[in-house]
């Protein structure tokens, strides 16, 4: 009777942990607040040299640059940083319309091919694709430009047509570079309920390897 019951305790115990542990895990997703409409970012939407983006945000409604674009703020506010750690200064390098040297893109079509002037300086960069009133912001993360240069791209995670099937006709590309060095994304910290619960599966096991010794 005696041991059952240790085994029951030892099961319960075990049980418990296992729960707890699960509970208080963190749950890492994109959270789209400003999304515009149907469509949603994919990182399938753009490629360089055969690589895709690293992660993505959008789309975001209004405008990327300009006196009233919110991405370079967003950026410098921690856009990305899970990706690329903090304090991450970030500057606008140039725009398909503007400065073609340092990137090219197929404006005015909704899906084509895009281009970097150059091997930039930092291997970490983003480019941002304006399509009707929204744009959606693309990183790029430790690229090989050994890779290359050109890409391709579309622009159904930005903006739809009214049909829903296709993406809007590309108003410009953006390019963002990072300003200052990367640090590192923190390392998570068990949460208390965490601990709890690891230390509820420790004693379980203990009690059941006892029981079993017995």
């Amino acid at each position: 009777m005696k041991k059952s019951f240790s085994f029951i305790s030892a099961s319960v115990l075990l049980f418990t942990g296992i729960t707890c542990a699960s509970i208080a895990a963190p749950v890492y997703a994109t959270s789209n607040a400003n999304q515009t409409s149907s469509a949603i970012c994919q990182l399938s939407d753009i490629s360089l040299g055969g690589v895709l983006a690293t992660a993505c945000e959008g789309p975001i409604a209004g405008n990327d640059t300009g006196d009233k674009g919110s991405l370079l703020p967003d950026l410098n506010n921690g856009l990305f940083s899970s990706f690329v750690g903090t304090n991450v200064k970030w500057s606008l390098a140039g725009k398909s319309d503007e400065n073609p040297f340092a990137i090219t893109a197929d404006n005015k079509l909704s899906s084509g091919t895009w281009r970097l002037g150059e091997a930039l300086a930092s291997n970490t960069f983003v480019v941002s694709l304006k399509a009707g009133d929204a744009y959606t912001a693309y990183l790029f993360k430790d690229y090989d430009f050994s890779k290359g240069l050109t890409g391709v791209f579309n622009t159904i995670g930005v903006a739809l047509e009214g049909n829903g099937k296709a993406g809007k006709e590309l108003s410009h590309a953006s390019l963002f570079v990072p300003k200052t060095g990367t640090n590192p994304p923190p390392t998570s910290v068990p949460e208390p309920a965490s601990l709890l619960g690891l230390g509820l599966v420790a004693s379980g096991m203990v009690m059941v390897r006892r029981r079993r010794a017995i």
